[in-house]
């Protein structure tokens, strides 16, 4: 057994054997892919799986994040940004857009001065969030008292006239100071998110459809990588009008809406609920009659009991957190007998556990396609089509 940190490590130039991992993100953008594709493939020999695929380029491999993030530090009367304890700097920076780190500079250097010390004093983090176009800047702040909501209010106004195409702005109240800039965990009764101007969502277009999702919802950071990742998801499962889609975690409906029309149906399932409501609201809009959407914990007894039952065929894509599926779902999903499933992970050291998993409810491997969402990083995000296994052989 060997984990992809290790495995990178071993496949890394020597010069760089003695820095953070992060360092990869100062190699020239074939080097990184060289030592990636080295790397996963000794990752995928060490843990008995399947030679994979290349990995995907990204078109975009520096610049590319979409969301970005920098703690507020305010000590001995001093207020700074900075970035977060798992970042650094010199490898980070390279993979944020030159956009975002104007707004940065431009927020820093108000949150400086004497006037905007009551905002200063109550920051946790800046975010700034949205596509290569449009941005939006969300305030995590611990405090949320009048003179803090004055000053957020006049910074709103301040980012409207800075030409820097951020096209809204919002507070995210988060009194627990958490090291999780968009921390789930808030009392009730608090006034937990508000906006300063704008819309209360952002957009994701794709050729011919665009797709809306909450501020605070989860989406892929590389916009430039999110095509590929369709148009490979796509060629492995093969939705088609004989065969219904199952889509769990599909969060605001990126699989079910972008490759899920030629299916007989699609089904979505997610535990966040506004991501959902846009999912629905994304369908109705695209006239998707054949996507339905639900809102639940995805846990075995969920799967069991909560997903309806098709009488044909059925295809399954799964795109869990870094961490995976909870025990028992896989199990759940493969007595569902799916003739295809698609097991997306951004967690690579998950896919051997999760793969014996499968191979344990009669699913084998057919192929692993990595594809690199996050240039500059230790990190993959890798596609694993599974397929009913010859149980007589």
């Amino acid at each position: 057994m060997i984990t992809f940190s290790n495995a990178l490590r071993e496949s890394m130039p020597k010069t760089l054997s003695s820095l953070p991992l992060l360092s990869i993100a100062i190699l020239d953008y074939k080097d990184e892919l060289a030592v990636k594709n080295k790397a996963f493939a000794l990752f995928c020999e060490k843990n008995g799986l399947p030679s994979p695929e290349e990995v995907i380029a990204s078109p975009l491999p520096r610049n590319y994040r979409t969301t970005t993030k920098r703690r507020a530090i305010f000590e001995n009367g001093e207020f700074s940004l900075a970035f977060g304890e798992d970042d650094r700097s010199e490898y980070a920076e390279p993979l944020e857009p030159e956009e975002h780190l104007a707004i940065y500079k431009l927020v820093e250097g108000y949150l400086k001065k004497p006037v905007f010390k009551a905002l200063a004093e109550a920051m946790n983090w800046l975010i700034i969030r949205g596509s290569y176009k449009r941005r939006t800047v969300i305030f995590n702040v611990h405090e949320m008292n009048a003179s803090v909501v004055r000053k957020l209010k006049l910074m709103g106004e301040h980012l409207t006239a800075s030409e820097l195409g951020v096209f809204s702005a919002h507070v995210y109240f988060d009194p627990t100071c958490s090291d999780y800039y968009l921390e789930a965990r808030r009392p009730t009764n608090a006034l937990a998110f508000k906006t300063l101007y704008g819309p209360k969502d952002l957009s994701l277009d794709l050729g011919d459809i665009r797709l809306k999702y909450p501020v605070t919802g989860f989406s892929q950071i590389n916009e430039s990588q999110i095509p590929n990742l369709l148009s490979k998801a796509k060629e492995l499962l093969q939705p088609n009008a004989e065969e219904h889609m199952l889509d769990l975690y599909c969060g605001y409906g990126l699989f079910s809406l972008g490759i899920g029309k030629n299916a007989k149906s699609t089904f979505g399932v997610e535990w966040e609920g506004p991501s959902i409501e846009y999912a629905k609201n994304s369908a109705r809009f695209l006239k998707r009659m054949n996507a339905k959407f639900l809102a639940g914990k995805i846990d075995a007894e969920f799967v069991e009991k909560k997903i309806p039952k098709f009488r044909e065929p059925e295809v399954i894509l799964l795109d869990p957190p870094r961490k995976g599926v909870e025990q028992g779902v896989i199990s759940a999903l493969a007595k569902r007998n799916p003739k295809r499933v698609l097991h997306v992970f951004c967690g690579t050291d998950e896919i051997p556990r999760s793969v014996n998993q499968w191979r344990m409810a009669h699913y084998q491997v057919s192929k692993i396609q990595p594809l690199d969402l996050f240039p500059g990083t230790p990190h993959l995000e890798t596609a694993v089509l599974m397929t009913k296994a010859d149980v007589r052989k």
